[in-house]
């Protein structure tokens, strides 16, 4: 995807290596393939989905060529395409927006705000899958801020003045009544990083990074096993 979603994530991925088993030399990290891969611009619509989906589904098939064991996708966005990505790859494709919310759900939270991308949004993306687990979902009162600091980022621009125009707009999901706050787009990730904020911040990057680094495990120990 983007090169600073792809980087983040893959940063995050060694990390969790490190964490989860102890890696420390060359042979101890698993074998990557990472594509980035341009695509049509979605943080203020899908105004191509067509093309897009297309875009993505020969990307996928291109990394499945060499024979993956599963595949990840570090953008929440794009996950309005998922089903019909992975109904053209054999191998399991991971789903950022799932994993985010099964671990938001498995640390008890029952109100959520979120910052993400307006598409992300107003696709429903996370309110739908939310509201399966009982999980309320509240959304910035002013969106386009937050898009603007995803497109700056996406510039090479961060600023301070975008990271503390996204803590205010964390203070007003609070005040809606937030317990906590996904950064439900990947450009985002790290942004707010030793930040103080008013609710605790969770990260769909290193979430996805997480169970990306565990379900690698699992793949590998029931290899090993058959």
């Amino acid at each position: 995807m983007g090169p600073v979603s792809t980087a983040e994530f893959y940063r995050e991925i060694i990390r969790q290596c490190q964490k989860q088993y102890g890696a420390k030399y060359d042979e101890d990290y698993p074998e990557i393939f990472i594509y980035n891969l341009p695509i049509p611009d979605v943080v203020e619509g899908l105004k191509t989905p067509e093309k897009t989906l297309e875009v993505l589904v020969n990307g996928a098939k291109k990394l499945a060529s060499i024979g993956i064991d599963f595949m990840t996708i570090p953008c929440n966005t794009v996950q309005y395409f998922y089903e019909d990505i992975q109904a053209k790859l054999e191998a399991p494709l991971l789903n950022i927006v799932k994993e985010s919310a099964m671990k938001l759900k498995s640390l008890g939270y029952s109100k959520i705000g979120i910052l993400a991308t307006e598409t992300t949004i107003k696709t429903k993306l996370y309110e739908k899958i939310f509201s399966e687990l009982g999980i309320t979902l509240f959304s910035p009162q002013n969106q386009s801020i937050v898009n603007n600091v995803i497109l700056n980022i996406l510039a090479g621009k961060r600023s301070e003045s975008d990271k503390n125009n996204l803590l205010q707009i964390i203070t007003e999901l609070k005040e809606q009544g937030a317990e906590a706050v996904l950064l439900g787009c990947t450009d985002l990730s790290f942004f707010l990083e030793k930040q103080v904020s008013s609710l605790p911040i969770y990260d769909s990057t290193i979430i996805l990074a997480e169970m990306t680094v565990k379900y690698a495990i699992t793949s590998n120990s029931q290899q090993d096993t058959l």
